[in-house]
């Protein structure tokens, strides 16, 4: 019985020295294909305020995007649409919902728009507050901001969209029925 017990502890032994030459070798090897420049100083991470942060809008619209056309998270929403108009200093945000939305739906759907593209912007600008209960946040400081919202049978008509306004930088203006409907 001892005999056993012996070779059993050998075994452990000689799986246990495998398991660390094959852990040291693979560590060897990982290490041996990552090259890293040291003498580039923008590899260093940045956690400092920067000036003269040039936004990715793309990013930010695709960001949105894959929020705001997610059917189980927004199950009104038809497509989302958006656009920087730097001329303009400008903000345009358009959201086609469903038919069936109601106003008030519409106006808790727009808020919430407009406070994600802020603080998507804020991501990548550290100096823009974020959103906020009362604020729509430092983007809409700097930028004015036009929103449409509408149902998806009113696209071409927009003397029946829900919310078609421009809100001036800073103000943080609530939205704003552009025809009342009634809940439907």
């Amino acid at each position: 019985m001892e005999g056993i017990y012996s070779m059993i502890k050998f075994k452990k032994h000689i799986v246990g020295l495998v398991s660390i030459i094959f852990a040291v070798s693979a560590g060897a090897c990982a290490n041996s294909d990552i090259a890293v420049n040291r003498s580039v100083a923008s590899d260093k991470p940045v956690f400092e305020t920067q000036k003269n942060i040039t936004l990715d809008w793309t990013q930010i619209r695709d960001d949105a995007e894959e929020q705001f056309n997610d059917k189980t998270m927004y199950p009104m929403s038809d497509y989302i649409d958006m656009a920087f108009k730097e001329s303009e200093n400008k903000v345009l945000l358009i959201w086609s919902l469903s038919n069936d939305i109601s106003d008030d739906e519409a106006l808790a759907y727009g808020n919430e728009y407009i406070r994600a593209i802020n603080d998507y912007a804020a991501t990548q600008d550290f100096s823009i507050k974020k959103s906020s209960e009362t604020s729509y946040g430092g983007l809409f400081d700097r930028y004015d901001l036009e929103v449409q919202l509408f149902r998806a049978d009113d696209i071409m008509e927009d003397s029946k969209y829900i919310v078609n306004q421009i809100i001036k930088a800073g103000t943080n203006t609530n939205l704003e029925l552009q025809n009342k409907k009634g809940d439907k």
